[in-house]
């Protein structure tokens, strides 16, 4: 019998201490797609929705496409944006309550809007009413990004939720798909699933959450031998949380998924706890200075590839603005050469397109959307290259790919080549995490001697196998993983450091 499931995505990152807000245009220059538009867009796109999409075909669900919306991490998400989702959203839900068979959404789990701090939690609760109302019983199933900040509202009000298990995310589409299939399992054998949620007092950095390393790597095989020990649990999700959200269900947690005993699953819960804080020193990862970062590069022995500088303050999949010259700014001033750079800068890529290509512009770069991330920095060099800035990951599980499908827009975009460095200019920030981004430009990192990385895990798997070296450097900028320099209101006592530093700490230390 064919199953009728109402699809939709809403995806958004949020980081609440940037003043800028991210707003219904931003979603419409990410993906922004209703109707049967929504499913032409994420066919074959390798995103989650692509993902979720080939198993509703496989199955043969009838889709009731709603309305998908993402945009990159950024600032308090408007209003706007989100009643524009939940317009469309609950209209389709509304006109098809009586033949909906299932609802499967496409969420991220940190997203918080000017009005609500847990936009997710809100949107579950609001279908489980319009349910209730109606007197239907059918499952909501979810896919969660692994840096969700998971509520106690969304576990509730929902039948499954199934987060990505490896950061960088290279398993977003895969987990997509593993949502879809255990919806059709519950569409298929109706049970009863039992959803818990145990959130935890840590909040870590997400340099502390990369899924190589402990604690992430502990926790999250624990997780995997017991969902193989245990043919009860459907899954356990090991939450590293978002740590740029100031908001109550900040930080790292763990949901299990049961058709077994609840008691037994809460205990599973209690245990992976308990393993987090035996590696809990490996989640607050100290960053060196710039100047003994160089010092440790010019002892380093001849070898091949470049030494990745990475500016994990200036994250843009966590959200800052691209722009910060903390790092590069100092890095010129040594005159070191064989650099290469990003720097998102419209007013930057319109002064090269107005002078042309080859022309010898002056320029200011970055430094241009607050007082967080560096001042501009003065450089001369040649326009090499103009673009409309479009280009397709050159890994289709990059990522990026969780967040914008496989073809990505930068937006009009230039390089400029100084005497000691190629930096990429661009109208949209645009997180490094796939070496298309450069190489679509014109720009090889495996050349170059240094390469400034502005990430924090999420380059990983682009970036390390072309590196000789990587070292983490302490700037300036509003994704620092030194969280007390952050002005946390909303906490509630939780650990924001290794020495055990406390949320309330940090904020009268900022007051």
């Amino acid at each position: 019998m064919t199953s009728t499931v109402l699809m939709a995505g809403l995806f958004h990152e949020t980081h609440t201490f940037l003043a800028q807000t991210t707003t219904l245009a931003d979603f419409r220059a990410g993906v922004f797609a209703e109707g049967a538009e929504m499913l032409a867009q994420a066919r074959g796109n390798g995103s989650p929705m692509d993902g979720a999409l080939e198993v509703a075909d496989d199955r043969g669900w009838q889709v009731v496409p709603s309305v998908q919306m993402s945009a990159m991490p950024g600032g308090m998400v408007t209003a706007e944006a989100v009643d524009r989702f939940e317009a469309r959203f609950l209209a389709d839900l509304e006109a098809n309550l009586g033949q909906l068979d299932a609802i499967f959404l496409i969420l991220h789990g940190a997203m918080v809007s000017e009005g609500c701090d847990d936009v997710e939690g809100h949107l579950l609760e609001r279908i489980a009413r319009t349910l209730r109302a109606a007197g239907r019983e059918i499952p909501v199933v979810g896919v969660l990004d692994l840096h969700a900040n998971v509520s106690q509202a969304m576990i509730d009000n929902s039948t499954l939720l199934v987060a990505y298990r490896e950061n960088p995310h290279s398993d977003a589409r895969e987990t997509a798909v593993r949502a879809a299939r255990l919806l059709d399992d519950l569409l298929v054998t109706p049970r009863a699933v039992h959803q818990l949620h145990l959130p935890t007092p840590y909040v870590l950095p997400p340099t502390g959450v990369g899924s190589a390393a402990n604690p992430m790597r502990a926790v999250l095989d624990r997780a995997r031998a017991i969902e193989a020990e245990d043919p009860d649990v459907i899954g356990i999700n090991v939450m590293a949380g978002y740590s740029y959200a100031d908001i109550p269900d900040c930080g790292f947690s763990l949901n299990a998924a049961t058709t077994g005993d609840p008691s037994r699953a809460r205990a599973y819960l209690e245990e992976l706890a308990t393993l987090l804080e035996a590696h809990l020193a490996d989640g607050y990862p100290s960053e060196a200075r710039l100047d003994d970062v160089l010092a440790r590069i010019d002892a380093l022995p001849p070898g091949k590839g470049p030494v990745l500088l990475v500016e994990a303050a200036d994250n843009i999949g966590g959200g800052s603005p691209g722009d910060a010259t903390d790092i590069l700014g100092p890095l010129l001033q040594t005159g070191r050469t064989g650099i290469v750079a990003a720097i998102n800068d419209p007013e930057a890529v319109n002064a090269c397109k107005d002078a042309g290509l080859g022309a010898e512009v002056t320029l200011s770069i970055g430094g241009k959307t607050d007082n967080h991330h560096g001042a501009p920095v003065q450089v001369t060099g040649r326009v090499r290259h103009l673009s409309d800035g479009v280009f397709d990951l050159e890994n289709p599980k990059s990522h990026l790919a969780s967040m914008r499908g496989t073809r990505i827009d930068m937006g009009p975009s230039a390089v400029i080549v100084t005497q000691q460095a190629e930096i990429l200019l661009t109208t949209h920030k645009t997180a490094p995490m796939d070496l298309g981004h450069l190489h679509s430009q014109g720009i090889r990192p495996e050349e170059a001697d240094l390469v400034i990385v502005k990430a924090a895990v999420s380059h990983k798997a682009a970036y390390d196998p072309i590196a000789r070296a990587s070292f983490n450097v302490d700037s300036a900028g509003l994704c620092t993983s030194n969280l007390t320099r952050l002005p946390y209101r909303k906490l509630r006592g939780k650990q924001i450091a290794l020495d055990g530093t406390r949320a309330e700490q940090a904020d009268a230390h900022h007051s």
